[in-house]
């Protein structure tokens, strides 16, 4: 079978450059190897779908070449992947930090409008086709698949098959493989904005706890990076907007320290002046309740423990200005070691993919491989948490797709 284009990976990278490449007249197929499409979109946003960040600009991206996504993201922006789900469908609501959702906050309205663009191009969708590898060939890619029943040649090749990150939804890492075959490198691939598995001591009996924070990673006594948002304690260790955020640190550092600050609204001595007050008005209380609305009870008893107070049941009067001193620095510095990250079954994105060296950031064609192009989490490229990652795939997909079409 022939066609002008084909598009590997039926995810949100995939659709937007199958979308661009036929509005702009190139015929293309999609291929997924799942049996069904833009699963993993279903999942974003805890099924509301974050599909893009109003503030999204290179300084929220990553990679060896961190200037790479530049070009791309002013080509198409967030405003134009607003506009373009609008013209879809999806009445968009702006919420903290920027993120957007559609209206009705229901990932699902998201992937009804990719579908129905789709079949309104009339641009088919092939599922369960797994490529088990590429030729190239004459100016033309011979794609086989696994199951050695069928091949499809075509003139130009979009590879959007994703990274490593929840391989149940369908990105298994295969699209390096193929990406390899066309003369391409990876870099070393690890899990990012995921869960982090930390010492025992920090975290215990904390599993469930909310809390506001700002976290500055460490490594060796080095500030790497900080965050502030939302701090999830969990079983394991810690979870969270602002976990997600510094997570990839995990993958270029061992055992990072993460401190914590968990009253960022306040500075240290307005903090040991606030504990010398309470000192005074709450004389009446046992340490087991002394921070009891000011931080979470579990949380605060805690802290107390950690800074040497073994005993809960010693009257507030007895707290020495030492000891405050000790608690107002534990607040604003509570050191959570990082062991591990929760792996690639619980990762949001890859950090890492194929190296960008080898491809122009102006088109996403390969510089190897004449009309051969890239788009979406394949690339070494990701973004912090709260919709970066998707307008990546929006941004590098409509490249691909138009750049396809163009030549």
């Amino acid at each position: 079978m022939y066609t002008e284009a084909v598009v590997i990976g039926g995810g949100a990278a995939g659709f937007m450059a199958a979308v661009t490449a036929k509005e702009n007249g190139l015929d293309i197929i999609i291929m997924e190897r799942k049996d069904r499409v833009l699963k993993k979109v279903l999942a974003t946003g805890n099924g509301r779908c974050n599909y893009t960040n109003i503030n999204a600009d290179i300084s929220n991206y990553y990679g060896e070449d961190k200037e790479f996504a530049q070009d791309a993201l002013e080509i198409f922006s967030p405003e134009n992947a607003v506009n373009f789900f609008e013209k879809l469908g999806i009445v968009h609501k702006v919420e903290e930090n920027g993120k957007v959702y559609p209206y009705s906050g229901q990932a699902s309205a998201v992937v009804d409008a990719l579908r129905f663009e789709t079949q309104r191009l009339e641009i088919p969708i092939y599922t369960n086709f797994d490529v088990s590898k590429i030729e190239y060939k004459n100016s033309l890619f011979k794609i086989f698949s696994s199951d050695g029943n069928r091949i499809i040649t075509c003139k130009k090749l979009i590879l959007a098959a994703g990274g490593c990150s929840y391989p149940e939804l369908g990105s298994n890492g295969s699209g390096y493989r193929l990406a390899e075959m066309m003369g391409h490198k990876a870099t070393e691939v690890k899990p990012a904005l995921v869960q982090l598995k930390t010492e025992k001591e920090p975290v215990k009996g904390l599993h469930g706890i909310k809390v506001n924070a700002k976290i500055t990673a460490c490594h060796k006594e080095k500030e790497l990076d900080s965050s502030e948002g939302e701090l999830l304690f969990t079983d394991y260790g810690i979870s969270g907007p602002v976990v997600f955020n510094l997570s990839y640190l995990s993958a270029l550092y061992n055992n990072p320290v993460f401190k914590a600050d968990l009253m960022p609204d306040y500075n240290i001595k307005d903090i040991e002046e606030l504990l010398a007050v309470r000192r005074g008005n709450l004389s009446h209380l046992t340490m087991e309740d002394f921070l009891v609305g000011m931080l979470n009870k579990k949380l605060g008893q805690l802290l107390l423990k950690r800074s040497g107070i073994e005993k809960l049941s010693l009257p507030v009067t007895e707290l020495s200005d030492e000891r405050i001193t000790k608690i107002a620095f534990l607040i604003k510095n509570y050191d959570i070691k990082i062991l591990e990250t929760t792996g690639f079954r619980n990762a949001q994105v890859t950090a890492g993919g194929i190296k960008t060296d080898g491809i122009n950031s102006k088109t996403m064609e390969s510089k190897k491989v004449k009309n051969l192009y890239f788009a979406g989490e394949i690339l070494d490229v990701f973004g912090d948490c709260g919709g970066y990652n998707l307008q990546w795939a929006w941004s590098s997909g409509y490249l691909a797709g138009k750049s396809a079409a163009g030549e």
